[in-house]
C-alpha cells in the first residue's frame, strides 16, 4: 500500500495546552534565573530527592519543563507535527490517556532505578525533565502505525518512519551505556511503552485502558426448568 507523504497538521487541543504550559514554564524558569532566585527545574523537574519530599506532582509537571530554547523550539515542532496527527486521530480522551501512561510510566521506572541504585548520589537529586522523552513516545508511535512514511534526519536527509526510529533508539541506547546521561534510560523505557501500547492496543486491558470501554461479548445462553402441567414429567429444559 502506498502511504501518503506526512504533511502538518493543525495544531490539536491537548498539545496546544502542552505547548502553552512549556513555554510558560521555560520563560519563568528563564526570569528567575535572570533575578537569581530558586530554580524552577527542581520544583518541577521528577527527581527521587524531589518526590521524597512530597512533591508528588513532579511526576505528571517533568515533562514540561524545558530549560533551552533551541531544545523547545524543535520539541514543540514535533508536538505540533507528530502529537497533532495522533491526537487528530485517536481523538482527545484516547490520546491524553496515551501521554498520561507514557509519562506516568517513564517517571515510575526512573523514580525506582535512581532511588534503587543511585540514592544519595547525584543522580537521585538531578531532575528529569523536558519534552524529549514524550516526542520519542510520539515518534515511535507513529512509526508503528505508518511505518513507510517519509520523515527528515536533522530536517535534511528524508527515510522512512521506521528507519528514523530506529536510527533514535540507536542514538539513545549508545548515551545510555557509554555515557553518563541517564535521561537516556528514561527515553528507551518511554519508547519501549510507546512500542507495546499501540503493538497490542487491540488487547482488552490496554483498550479498556485507553479507550474507556470493554469489547463486549455476546452474552451466552443458559439453560433454565420450566413447568409445563401438559406433559409428564412436568418439566422440560429451555
Amino acid at each position: 500500500m502506498n502511504q501518503a507523504q506526512f504533511q502538518a497538521p493543525k495544531l490539536t487541543k491537548i498539545n496546544k495546552y502542552i505547548l502553552i504550559a512549556a513555554v510558560a514554564c521555560f520563560l519563568i524558569s528563564a526570569i528567575l534565573k535572570a533575578i537569581g532566585a530558586f530554580s524552577l527545574v527542581a520544583l518541577l523537574g521528577l527527581s527521587g530527592s524531589g518526590v521524597f519530599s512530597g512533591l508528588i506532582y513532579q511526576i505528571v509537571t517533568y515533562p514540561v519543563m524545558e530549560t533551552e530554547l533551541l531544545g523547545l523550539l524543535f520539541n514543540s515542532l514535533l508536538i505540533w507535527f507528530i502529537g497533532s496527527e495522533l491526537e487528530s486521530m485517536w481523538g482527545s480522551r484516547t490520546y491524553s490517556r496515551f501521554l498520561l501512561f507514557i509519562v506516568g510510566g517513564v517517571g515510575l521506572v526512573y523514580l525506582l532505578i535512581t532511588s534503587f541504585f543511585f540514592f544519595g548520589t547525584y543522580v537521585f537529586a538531578t531532575p528529569l525533565h523536558g519534552l524529549a522523552g514524550l516526542n520519542f513516545a510520539l515518534l515511535i508511535a507513529y512509526a508503528t502505525l505508518y511505518p513507510d512514511r517519509q520523515l527528515s534526519m536533522m530536517m535534511i536527509f528524508p527515510m522512512r518512519a521506521r528507519t528514523f526510529c530506529w536510527i533514535l533508539v540507536g542514538i539513545q541506547a549508545y548515551y545510555a551505556i557509554f555515557s553518563s546521561v541517564t535521561t537516556s534510560w528514561a527515553h528507551l523505557v518511554g519508547m519501549g511503552l510507546s512500542y507495546l501500547i499501540i503493538r497490542y492496543q487491540s488487547k482488552p486491558l490496554i483498550h479498556k485502558a485507553l479507550n474507556g470501554t470493554w469489547t463486549r461479548s455476546k452474552p451466552k445462553k443458559r439453560l433454565y426448568v420450566v413447568k409445563d402441567d401438559d406433559k409428564d414429567p412436568p418439566k422440560y429444559w429451555q
